[in-house]
């Protein structure tokens, strides 16, 4: 796999679900109030430390990303679900720039070292539910059937680069085995071949006591 240290990606986060016209109905009684609920938030979009440092070529075929929009209002006065959180993972090093507000984020490893995991970093904020005719009920308003609809999620264009330090290089004549050696310590997965020239890009691995 090619090694990726910079690229851009378009992040949408979830949209909130719309609040609802709904009654409650009673017996003996036509109509005896507002019960439509409020809609669910939108998810946020995070990102997350990760140590492989081979992850943005995933992203290279795809390069869009959507939050979970929230439910939409029910009857009985019930609120739509929240979007669950949507997560994308970035390796451990990663600058990410907001090419909308020029904010930058910067991923280190974090609190969760065992696990290959760390730092959690929000990029997006989700919208906001809309408002069910519930909530517009007051003493004057007895019946009311308005309702609002949920707002759109932040978005916007990421640039993300690669900030690598490398321990240990490895420099010596063509075809000597440098790849070779390197796949043997680390796992990796470096092209070789017995003519020169094999290696024609960068190759990294790494290696962990």
């Amino acid at each position: 796999m090619a090694f990726t240290d910079e690229l851009t990606i378009h992040i949408t986060a979830g949209k909130g679900g719309d609040g609802v016209v709904r009654w409650l109905h009673e017996k003996g009684k036509d109509l005896a109030g507002p019960a439509g609920g409020n809609g669910g938030r939108g998810a946020d979009v995070y990102a997350v430390a990760r140590r492989d440092t081979h992850l943005l070529a995933r992203y290279k075929a795809e390069k869009e990303f959507f939050g979970a929009n929230g439910g939409d209002g029910g009857s009985k006065s019930k609120h739509g679900a929240n979007g669950a959180d949507y997560n994308i993972e970035f390796p451990i090093g990663s600058i990410i720039t907001n090419l909308r507000t020029g904010e930058k984020f910067y991923l280190e490893l974090g609190g969760e070292p065992r696990s290959g995991r760390g730092e959690r970093v929000l990029l997006l904020k989700g919208g906001e539910g809309g408002r069910g005719n519930e909530s517009y009920k007051s003493s004057i308003n007895r019946s009311p059937r308005q309702t609002t609809k949920g707002k759109p999620g932040e978005e916007a264009n990421f640039y993300i680069e690669v900030e690598l330090i490398a321990d240990i290089g490895l420099i010596g004549l063509p075809n000597a085995g440098k790849t070779s050696l390197l796949n043997e310590l680390t796992a990796s997965h470096g092209k070789v071949g017995a003519y020169p020239f094999t290696t024609l890009e960068s190759a990294l691995g790494d290696m962990h006591g």
